[in-house]
Order: C-alpha cells, then sequence, then structure tokens
C-alpha cells in the first residue's frame, strides 16, 4: 500500500513540474537586481553554515554549494519577490530540513501585500485538485478545478511546491504544505492585483467569480473558517461505546495556563468515563494530531504525563551550534527556579550551555530527566494518533515515541519527520534586500539511542486517504477509521 502510495505520490509532483508557471503580470514594485538577490544569497549561505548544527547531514557541501552558485546565476538579472524566494528556498532545500527556510506565513503576507491571496483552498486527491474551501458558493468544496483565469491550477501548486523545505524523504508532507500556501501564490501567477475578481474554472464546466482579499481579509476568512482554540475535545458515542477525541492544533498557545486546564479537564472526564458502570462503555481515546505543525517542547511535554504510566526519555538529547544569532534567540532569559528532577530542568541545561561554549562549538545535551506520569489521571488504556503531512516538529517527537512504546496505532498519512528525530529552535532572520524572513535551524532533537539518523519518514499502521466524496459531504474517514478500530480493542493496553 505505502508502495502505490509513493508512486502516486512521485507522479503528482512530475505532473505538476509539467506545468511551468506563467506569470501574466508584474508590480511595478516588485523588482529587485541581480546583484540584490545574489548578495542575499551570499547572507544565506553564511547564516546556515554558521548556525545550523548538521548542515550536511542529508546532502554533501559539493551539493549545496552547487546549489548556491545555480540559484545565484538563475537571476543573474534580476528578479520578482517570488524569483528571489524561489532561489532562496533552492539554496534550502538542499538540506533537506523543514526547519530551515523560508518562514512561509512571513512570505504570504510580503507577496499578499503585493498581490493579495485568492479565498479558495485545495488538496490533492488521487491526482486531482479539489476545492476544500471558498468564500464563494459551497456547493463547489468537492470539485475538482481546473484553472484560475486560464492558469492551470497545476502550475500555480508546482510554483508553491518550489518554496517548500522538504524535512528528509517526507515527500507528501512537502505537498501538504505546499497546497497550504496555493492560494497565497495564485494572485501574483494569474497577474491579478488585490481587489480583482477572478474567475474560477471547474473541471465540470461551472465557473465562479472569487475576489482577491488583501492580508487583514484573508485572516478573517480564514478565522472564519476554522477552530482557533489550540486545544479542545469531545466525545463521540458508536455501538454504545464512547471514545474521547482530544484535538490539539500546536504547541505554542497564547496562554499556557489556559492550555494546562483544557488538557487536564479532558483527563479527567476520560477518568469518569472509565468509572462510570453504565450500558455506554468507554472505548478509548483518540489524539488528533493532523496540522499540528509543533512549538515549544515544554508544552509537548504537558501532554505526555497524561498517556504513560512509566517515566518517558523524549528527546533523548539535543545537539546544538552556538552562534551569535542562535545565543541572541535561545539563550537569553532565565527560567526561574526549577527543581532538579523536572523535565524542565533539561531545557534549562540546554539554554544556559548554549550561553557558555564558544561560538561555532556544538555539543550534545542528554536529557537526563525523564517526562514523569500524572500518578493519578495517566491514562493506561487503548490510544489512537491522528497525523497528517502537516504534522511536524514536536509533534513528530510525540509520534515517535507512540510508535516506538507501542502506546497504541496511528491512522492518517505519514508526517513532516521520521521516527529518530527532526531539527528545531529556529533562528529567524531577515535577508537584508529583498527583506525574506528565513528560518535556520539551530538544534537537531535526537529521539532514540544509539543515534540513527533517518529520512524516511514516520510511516502510519493504517494509510486512510480523503477522496473528493469525503470532501464534499464534510466526513471524516480517518477520524471513522481510528473510531472503528478504538471499538474493536478495548483490551489493547500501553
Amino acid at each position: 500500500m505505502m508502495l502505490l502510495a509513493r508512486k502516486f505520490l512521485l507522479a503528482v509532483i512530475a505532473l505538476m513540474f509539467c506545468y511551468p508557471g506563467e506569470i501574466r503580470a508584474q508590480n511595478e514594485f516588485d523588482r529587485y537586481t541581480g546583484a540584490q538577490i545574489q548578495r542575499d544569497l551570499d547572507s544565506l549561505a553564511k547564516w546556515i553554515l554558521a548556525i545550523h548544527p548538521s548542515p550536511f547531514v542529508h546532502c554533501s557541501s559539493i551539493e549545496f554549494d552547487a546549489a548556491l552558485r545555480n540559484a545565484k546565476s538563475t537571476f543573474a538579472g534580476g528578479g520578482t519577490l517570488y524569483g528571489a524566494a524561489q532561489m532562496t528556498a533552492k539554496v534550502c532545500n538542499v538540506l533537506k530540513d523543514s526547519h530551515t527556510g523560508i518562514a512561509l506565513q512571513s512570505f504570504s503576507d510580503q507577496l499578499g501585500g503585493l498581490y493579495g491571496h485568492l479565498p479558495l483552498e485545495i488538496q490533492t486527491v488521487n491526482n486531482r485538485l479539489i476545492a476544500t474551501s471558498t468564500a464563494g458558493d459551497p456547493s463547489f468544496i468537492g470539485s475538482e478545478i481546473e484553472d484560475i483565469n486560464g492558469v492551470s491550477v497545476r502550475s500555480i501548486l508546482g510554483g508553491g511546491l518550489a518554496l517548500v523545505s522538504q524535512e528528509g524523504d517526507a515527500a507528501l508532507a512537502r505537498l501538504r504544505m505546499s497546497e497550504k500556501l496555493w492560494n497565497d501564490i495564485a494572485p501574483f501567477a494569474i497577474g491579478a492585483s488585490i481587489s480583482d475578481s477572478v474567475r474560477v474554472n471547474y473541471v465540470s464546466g461551472q465557473t465562479e467569480n472569487l475576489q482577491v482579499l488583501d492580508n487583514a481579509a484573508i485572516k478573517d476568512w480564514h478565522t472564519a473558517c476554522s477552530e482557533t482554540a489550540p486545544i479542545f475535545w469531545r466525545e463521540v458515542e458508536m455501538d454504545n461505546r464512547i471514545a474521547v477525541v482530544l484535538t490539539i492544533q500546536h504547541f505554542h498557545p497564547e496562554n499556557v495556563r489556559a492550555f494546562r486546564s483544557k488538557l487536564k479537564a479532558c483527563f479527567r472526564h476520560v477518568r469518569a468515563l472509565q468509572a462510570n458502570k453504565n450500558d455506554v462503555v468507554f472505548a478509548g481515546l483518540i489524539l488528533d494530531l493532523r496540522g499540528n505543525s509543533g512549538g515549544n517542547i515544554a508544552i509537548m511535554a504537558e501532554l505526555l504525563p497524561y498517556l504513560t504510566s512509566e517515566p518517558v526519555d523524549i528527546p533523548a538529547g539535543v545537539q546544538i551550534k552556538a552562534s551569535e544569532e542562535a545565543k541572541a534567540c535561545w539563550g537569553k532569559g532565565r527560567m526561574g527556579f526549577i527543581g532538579p528532577k523536572s523535565y524542565l530542568k533539561n531545557l534549562q541545561v540546554l539554554k544556559s550551555t548554549l550561553r557558555a561554549i564558544d561560538n561555532d562549538s556544538i555539543t550534545y545535551i542528554p536529557f537526563n530527566r525523564p517526562i514523569q506520569p500524572r500518578r493519578r489521571l495517566a491514562y493506561e488504556g487503548t490510544a489512537a494518533l491522528l497525523l497528517d503531512g502537516l504534522s511536524a516538529s514536536a509533534t513528530v517527537s510525540i509520534a515517535s515515541w507512540f510508535v516506538r512504546s507501542g502506546r497504541g496505532e496511528t491512522f492518517g498519512e505519514p508526517p513532516m519527520g521520521s521516527v529518530s528525530g527532526t531539527f528545531g529552535n529556529p533562528v529567524r532572520l531577515v535577508l537584508p534586500e529583498t527583506g525574506l524572513a528565513v528560518h535556520i535551524a539551530s538544534a537537531r532533537y535526537i529521539t532514540q539511542t544509539p543515534v540513527r539518523w533517518e529520512a524516511r519518514p514516520l510511516l502510519v499502521d493504517h494509510p486512510v486517504t480523503l477522496t473528493a466524496l469525503h470532501i464534499k459531504n464534510g466526513s471524516d474517514p480517518v477520524l471513522d477509521e481510528a473510531l472503528r478500530w478504538v471499538s474493536q480493542n478495548l483490551s489493547l493496553q500501553p
């Protein structure tokens, strides 16, 4: 099954690159000289070599230098902001590290300030680009899109793919990220501007017109379309059995206290359901981390005590490289008093070590203080984990532990990372000429010892793929499959 999925993905990517992006028009202010782009690329290469702890774990220095030369020569005569971003990505992408590359949200805002955004979202399903959300007629959700103002949607998606950094061999995750960037690139690709009306042509022969939105309006639209709370949970009943679905959208909440409170309330409810002796049996817990791009490892550590009855070493340790930029970003500030056995002591040691060692030094910090289980609320019953191509960073660390410990089974898609670990602690810098923001990893999180650094993404136990009909009906086959499994495995223990 996974071989077929890989063949499908490679076919999709190959097909997208058969449609070179056609740029219909350019904003008169969107122009940089070749010298400006080349100076930015020189700055980027210098920062990567100074900050990244292991830039050549997936590539050689020869490949890196070749990518830099190629990028500098491609736009020697000058180019647009998108062109500069494409060359920046060309240099970063050879590293195969999703934490090193263009800061996509910043780029979206920067490009959107010039051209706007299209309020239409897509997903690739069986080699077709399907509308998943639109500001226009909702009846088009689940329909295949042909083109926008005559420009192939595959061409636009290929343009987004060129900007996204890939983690190891996680090609599907890279595709999912480019789908999120697609509507930010579309107005530029078709030569539209903010407030323009553009025509969306569907394969069915139907059309709809959508207005290009500015940065503020597109953010309002996204907020209206999706649940914004970082954590929420609900009961799902099936065949006289109840499962609790806990959804965590990211690990960087603005209100940490509220996050902790909701997490604790969820597992108190799970404990109450387990204690109930009625006709409706508690089946298990489903942890939904789809779309969770990660965040603060200390927040991630708030979750694991509820899922284990044994101490958990995650990660096994962190490799860091000292630089002025990394120290300015991650070495400042005090963490206050932390008990000697607290998991947070690992992070305190990491921070103090980074401050103390000389620049250009590399060292390994073992995480010797494990995460301890919650004595009364640690849940030991049946558990399932939902993942997709947008699950990344700290989420991959959780998934790695979940798989290696046999805590439960996984459903959905391979995430953006392998079972062996991921890079992290990105430093945000701004290229001086174009103003493009970039992230460069300054740490390498290793989830197991002895160290085995793998490029292959973590493979889920139960691969589940959406169809156009699922999208049209608003159904969730990944959750449905997990619910069936949980219902059939009530006696499973970690």
